[in-house]
């Protein structure tokens, strides 16, 4: 027997799934195991599972390990309420009924926390969405200083900086975004899109590596796709024509007509002077993503290759 729970937090959701199975143990007893993981997918350490008897108000506390994994046999088969907490996080309590003679399975993902100065937050997304980026560089200074250690506030001052052109000050807030959360692929791609506009490429490579590190589905994650074609757009952008044929037919391979990676493999076979095959593939572009800043560049190396 198998389902899924959601459980719904103020700002993020928390998803909960859980599956039975049998197992060889004691009638009376039950066992409880399962896995923790970030919104990022990383598994999470030193998060507490408390378990307390509904009847007999006992309280029982698992924690993870290096794996976020956790696991108690021999629990009595009755019902309890569960708290899952991690500080930094967004706990998850439910309740959860154990059967004797039975394994149960549950798998969370813990969401951070919300964020302190969040009155202020909301002041800085309403006056960036009003166009007000002054106004929402203060706004989201103030939250940052009440909370100086969530990735996510130094993420949207930097947008508010690159909205008034204070590039270097942006990039400055990304880097610190990604120093608090390392394993935030997200805030790495954006470091290394910011990098790329200021031909930092370099440091561009070594940002979109480290968000690309743990090999995401690029089929099924469009912020790894289009991280994968940037950097293939920066070894070709540094001459290294093969690690970017490489980066674009991975992208390619995921997703056929992925807009950024056929524009840059038009441009690998354009670079060996491969005339028709670089042609075939601009058509594509233009074929398959009209009205794209893509389809523009490509319609200009088209009319180009067809003077000569």
């Amino acid at each position: 027997m198998s389902g899924m729970r959601f459980v719904a937090a103020a700002i993020v959701g928390v998803v909960l799934a859980w599956s039975t199975a049998p197992v060889l143990a004691q009638m009376e007893l039950g066992v409880i195991k399962g896995q923790v993981l970030d919104d990022a997918g990383q598994p999470l350490e030193g998060v507490k599972i408390r378990l307390v008897n509904v009847d007999r108000g006992r309280e029982v506390v698992l924690t993870t390990g290096k794996d976020g994994r956790f696991y108690r046999r021999g629990l009595q088969a009755v019902e309890y309420k569960m708290t899952v907490e991690k500080d930094g996080y967004q706990p998850i309590n439910d309740a959860v009924k154990l059967v004797a003679g039975t394994d149960r399975n549950f798998d969370f993902k813990l969401a951070k926390a919300a964020a302190g100065g969040s009155k202020e937050f909301q002041a800085g997304v309403a006056a960036f969405n009003a166009g007000n980026f002054d106004q929402a560089v203060t706004q989201f200074q103030a939250a940052i200083a009440q909370a100086p250690a969530v990735p996510a506030l130094h993420v949207n001052l930097a947008l508010a900086y690159f909205r008034l052109n204070r590039q270097a000050e942006a990039v400055a807030s990304l880097e610190q975004a990604a120093a608090l959360g390392p394993g935030d692929a997200a805030i790495q791609y954006q470091l290394g899109s910011a990098y790329v506009d200021m031909q930092a490429y370099d440091k561009a490579v070594a940002a979109l590596q480290r968000g690309l590190a743990t090999k995401p589905d690029l089929a099924k994650d469009p912020l790894a796709a289009e991280a994968t074609a940037t950097l293939g757009a920066v070894y070709f952008a540094q001459g290294k024509v093969p690690e970017a044929e490489a980066e674009f037919q991975r992208v390619l391979t995921a997703t056929p007509k992925h807009a950024a990676a056929t524009l840059g493999m038009a441009k690998v076979f354009f670079s060996r002077n491969e005339v028709p095959k670089a042609l075939e593939w601009f058509e594509r572009v233009v074929a398959d993503h009209p009205g794209t800043p893509e389809a523009t560049q490509a319609a200009t190396f088209i009319k180009e290759l067809r003077k000569g």
